[in-house]
């Protein structure tokens, strides 16, 4: 048996790689919704405490998804760490096991009650890689995935219990945290199809091929937009609206109908990875363009830096099959 030692810089940088930091904002922008409509002021250390939740959070589950899904990985990713044994299971399941006790541990501090939200994370994404079975089931599961973080941060700063649920500006952020993330569910597939036709994955993209899913890109793309309208025709949200977070939310959509240009003209290939820059942007700023509502200035500062991190540290990544 080969020997190794799991605290090397080759296998944490193996696992940080798995964890696919680009990703971290869907999750992390998520929460910070919650933190600033939870109608209190976060300290410092509170804030940090939150963020570093949500944001690793995600990281971790982004390793158990690939473990769950090795056998589609060794054709859509084979060159992935797990997949090639750089991240040894081992290793990967120590770090996520140890990340995950550390952030249920911060979150007890934080708000016990918020754990609910903390483990229903957690199960919904074990729950996704088998619910990718049933055409559609995946994207709506993938969609729940994150919208308990709206929760989770308003749980941790105003220490409430489950009657956040009530708060009706935390439901509808909830609701258009969903449908960004079944929209970026719907993309993903397409790079993903080979392998969950193969073994079996029965994704929407793989019910229709590749190219007859095409034809619905603008239309998915559109959709978590349709909230916008419902912020329009809201008499308590219309006096929120600002000419910020219109302009914010009007390159969001520009960006996403960009993504399904994209891959209506690339449905198969290579280029179906390379477009999920921006698919992951387009809902990153999608995300944070509601925090103008709140707060034009750090909503203005957290959408050009959280576009340029997400392009980076995508581009950090040039392995399609990794």
């Amino acid at each position: 048996m080969k020997k190794y030692n799991i605290f090397s810089k080759e296998i944490i940088f193996a696992y940080i790689k798995s964890m696919r930091p680009y990703l971290f904002f869907l999750s992390g922008m998520a929460g910070l919704l919650g933190v600033v409509f939870c109608g209190q002021t976060a300290s410092a250390g509170k804030l940090i405490s939150i963020l570093s939740v949500v944001f690793l959070g995600w990281g971790v589950n982004q390793v158990v998804n690939d473990f769950l899904g090795l056998k589609e990985d060794r054709i859509n990713a084979p060159n992935r760490p797990l997949v090639t044994g750089a991240l040894p299971i081992k290793a990967a399941v120590l770090y996520s096991l140890g990340l995950f006790v550390l952030g249920g541990f911060i979150t007890y501090i934080l708000n016990a009650y918020a754990l609910i939200f903390y483990f229903l994370v957690f199960l919904l994404n074990i729950a996704y890689e088998y619910s990718k079975k049933i055409p559609l089931l995946g994207n709506i599961v993938f969609g729940f995935l994150l919208a308990p973080c709206v929760y989770y941060g308003a749980m941790c700063v105003n220490g409430k219990g489950l009657e956040v649920l009530l708060d009706k500006k935390l439901f509808l952020l909830a609701i258009a945290v969903i449908l960004i993330n079944i929209t970026v569910a719907f993309f993903t597939y397409y790079k993903d199809f080979k392998g969950d036709k193969i073994t079996g994955k029965r994704t929407i993209i793989v019910k229709l091929t590749p190219l007859r899913a095409r034809y619905f890109n603008y239309l998915v793309s559109f959709i978590p937009f349709s909230v916008v309208l419902f912020l329009l025709l809201s008499p308590i949200w219309r006096q929120r609206l600002n000419l910020y977070f219109l302009g914010f939310m009007l390159i969001s959509f520009i960006i996403m109908q960009y993504t399904a240009f994209m891959f209506f003209k690339h449905p198969e290939g290579r280029n179906t990875y390379y477009s999920l820059k921006w698919n992951f942007s387009g809902a990153v700023l999608f995300e944070t363009s509601f925090i103008a509502l709140i707060n034009p200035a750090l909503a203005g500062i957290l959408y050009f830096s959280n576009f340029i991190l997400v392009n980076y540290l995508f581009d950090l990544h040039k392995d399609h099959l990794s």
